[in-house]
């Protein structure tokens, strides 16, 4: 077996141990959302930098471009510095998420009344038949939303849950092509 395809493999065991530990932690897996965030804020920004420095050579570049980088690695700096400053971006990510939980719900709703009155003035067999499945996901997506706003943590340890679920996924992916 080749050593990239080990490594692949024991990277894969790696990820699926982390996203199972992610499960049995969802709140503190949550909690680490800002300071995911602002280590791609610092990627970024490094990244930035290069690719400026490199348009300078050729003379093509441009000094707003360095301009976001440096603040991109400012306000990443002071991210990773601060965990009241993580504190407040995961905050933020709870309620941003329960609005598009409530917005994409009203979009179904809205969307299974007019696939419904087009299975009704077409009588198609299929198009429009299941409407009201868009309406009763679109439902529940708007009560989870609001429930959401009033109770932010049961939204935190979802996406605690789904970001160690998708974690287990990736690495199980990993193994599967490494094999």
């Amino acid at each position: 077996m080749k050593a990239g395809k080990i490594i692949t493999i024991i990277l894969g065991i790696v990820m699926i141990a982390t996203g199972i530990y992610c499960l049995f932690t969802p709140a503190m897996t949550y909690l680490s959302v800002g300071y995911v965030v602002g280590i791609n804020m610092v990627l970024d920004a490094i990244g930035g930098i290069i690719a400026w420095s490199e348009r300078k050579k050729s003379g093509s570049a441009d000094g707003w471009e360095l301009a976001g980088a440096i603040a991109s690695l400012v306000f990443g700096i002071i991210l990773l510095g601060s965990a009241a400053m993580q504190l407040v971006v995961d905050m933020v990510i709870v309620y941003i998420a329960a609005a598009w939980l409530v917005v994409i719900g009203a979009i179904r709703i809205v969307r299974s009344t007019k696939l419904r009155k087009f299975h009704k003035v077409l009588d198609t067999e299929i198009l429009g038949k299941r409407w009201w499945a868009v309406m009763l996901t679109g439902i529940l997506l708007v009560v989870c939303g609001v429930l959401s706003f009033a109770n932010p943590t049961g939204l935190m340890i979802a996406i605690g849950v789904n970001f160690g679920i998708n974690i287990i996924a990736a690495g199980v992916s990993l193994i599967t092509t490494a094999a």
